[in-house]
């Protein structure tokens, strides 16, 4: 029967504020997340699986939940070293789809900075956050300002790439956490099955620009704080990968699969102002007005236009799913003038049987 199911499509829906432990400039309001799995099939209509059909899941936790429906890609060809410095700002040293050539080496780097390079970018916007990690928690949910002992402290890869480094053992709370380990003020691997910090996804979905202004697309950081605060610049008139994990050898929680999601912020935000845990009445951050999602399972790509419950507001842009050239792509999606072509405000989703396909902005 799973063969038979095209599309997955993760919907969150919010509620409940609950604020997450740690330091009170280090707070946000999380909320909790509903999960709605849709299926569609070849016919893009929405149909009922069953029962052993696998859903991609999205973490749900006392504190702070997420939703995701992501998959990733192995790695393996690049320059330059980690460093504690800057290299290549957001868009990261490595051209595209060129793999990481260095292997990450514990116990070398200080956990005072992110160790930049080798597709590892620094995120230093993040107000209450040092050294330009995107997330610093450890097993209890308590969070940092600084990476010290005892604590997991996540970083950003470049546009395309998705961390590696999360521990197998995940807290019992349903929180999840992500990132290098700190031990006696160095970083170590919290995964060593991979050598390198970040990995290209699939090479199956692209960000296009047909407007005239740069649009802020913020990945959350997951596992992670799940703030939405890992940058892709998609640049007036220009392009840039998307994250696409392998659903079958990325994150799982609790055993459930997940996916890449993207919050999108209007055109002209800055990803300094908009890859960010927004306020209420923002517009930017968890309050941008969409959200897209992005995964592989079973050799299939599935991108979603996903609403945003927290903004209903109409983006200054209109957003559909393209294929490229050749590429074979089973459903229609689209978010138009404020309408999406889905089954009433639940957004829409496309299955990609082969090639790739365009979230292309005009």
């Amino acid at each position: 029967m799973k063969s038979s199911i095209l599309s997955l499509l993760t919907l969150a829906s919010y509620a409940a504020a609950v604020p997450l432990q740690g330091h009170q400039h280090h707070q946000h309001n999380k909320r909790n997340v509903v999960t709605k799995v849709v299926y569609v099939n070849g016919q893009g209509q929405t149909v009922t699986p069953s029962g052993d059909a696998e859903a991609t899941s999205a973490a749900a936790n006392a504190k702070s939940t997420q939703t995701t429906v992501a998959t990733s890609s192995p790695s393996s060809s690049s320059s330059s070293s980690p460093s504690s410095g800057g290299s290549g700002g957001i868009e990261g040293d490595l051209s595209l789809f060129s793999d990481p050539s260095k292997e990450f080496e514990d116990g070398v780097y200080s956990c005072d900075s992110v160790p930049t390079g080798q597709g590892v970018i620094a995120v230093d916007w993040i107000s209450g956050l040092n050294g330009g990690w995107t997330s610093i928690m450890n097993q209890n949910g308590d969070t940092s300002s600084n990476c010290k002992d005892g604590f997991y402290c996540s970083y950003a890869c470049q546009a395309g790439m998705a961390k590696t480094q999360w521990p197998s053992e995940q807290p019992s709370s349903g929180i999840s956490v992500g990132g290098l380990q700190c031990k006696n003020g160095k970083l170590y691997r919290s995964n060593t099955d991979s050598k390198y910090l970040c990995e290209w996804g699939a090479k199956t979905a692209s960000f296009k620009s047909e407007i005239s202004k740069d649009v802020a697309i913020c990945k959350t950081d997951y596992p992670g704080s799940e703030n939405m605060n890992i940058p892709t610049l998609l640049k007036a008139g220009g392009s840039a990968p998307a994250i696409v994990v392998d659903s079958a050898t990325y994150f799982k929680w609790r055993g459930g699969k997940t996916s890449t999601q993207y919050y999108v912020n209007n055109a002209g935000v800055s990803v300094e102002d908009g890859c960010i845990w927004g306020t209420q009445g923002s517009g930017v951050g968890n309050w941008a007005p969409v959200v897209l999602g992005a995964g592989v399972t079973d050799g299939k790509t599935y991108l979603s236009l996903i609403p945003n419950p927290n903004n209903k507001d109409t983006p200054n842009y209109n957003i559909k799913i393209v294929g490229a050239d050749g590429a074979n792509v089973v459903g229609d999606c689209k978010y138009e003038n404020g309408h999406y072509n889905g089954a009433g405000s639940d957004g829409c989703t496309v299955t990609v049987t082969s090639g790739s396909a365009n979230f292309v902005f005009y």
